[in-house]
């Protein structure tokens, strides 16, 4: 149970399409008018739980052949949040924040949260839990850990929003960056 623990948070809170987006629009509006995205981040990863919950118990052997088709649809998205953050960069009064929607559908595309929930489903839950309820149990910390770590991310981008607004064509440079190696880092 402990190791189920440590790599559900260790994965959740690494750097990732989640984090770097959570992050940003904090620093860009704040923690307050940011949490939205936090939110639609934790209904999509809600989502994506059940979704892998179902393929780990019945299509198991179905899933290594859409593994290629997520990562197309990841990769595409990656690139399309990188441009989008780079754009910000060259904005000085665009304040709008990040939608509820925005967070729901990058969790959708985003093939880390399908493979932490399978793996977190298959080599942690199902091999401990006998019953349906401790298994249902543990599988409702997927998301809500990855709220509260996608959060940290966003109370950092919110105590950094002076340095964002002095650096921002910098910061929204490096994050942008980061965001095609995360899209790059799909294929190797």
């Amino acid at each position: 149970m402990l190791d189920y623990l440590i790599y559900l948070t260790v994965m959740s809170i690494t750097p990732g399409p989640n984090p770097i987006l959570s992050m940003a629009n904090a620093a860009e509006v704040g923690l307050r008018r940011g949490i939205r995205l936090n939110f639609g981040m934790l209904a999509g990863i809600a989502i994506i739980t059940a979704i892998d919950f179902f393929i780990a118990l019945f299509l198991y052997s179905y899933v290594p052949k859409a593994e290629p088709i997520l990562r197309v649809i990841t990769f595409i998205y990656l690139l399309y949040l990188a441009w989008k953050t780079y754009r910000k960069g060259d904005l000085t009064t665009d304040k709008k924040s990040a939608t509820f929607l925005d967070g729901m559908l990058l969790q959708l595309v985003n093939a880390k949260v399908y493979m932490l929930a399978l793996t977190c489903l298959v080599s942690y839950i199902f091999p401990l839990t006998g019953n349906s309820y401790k298994t249902v149990l543990l599988s409702t910390l997927i998301p809500i850990i990855c709220f509260l770590t996608g959060l940290v991310w966003a109370v950092g981008g919110s105590l950094l929003s002076r340095l964002y607004a002095r650096h921002r064509r910098t910061v929204c440079t490096i994050l942008s960056l980061s965001l095609v190696l995360l899209a790059i880092r799909l294929f190797l």
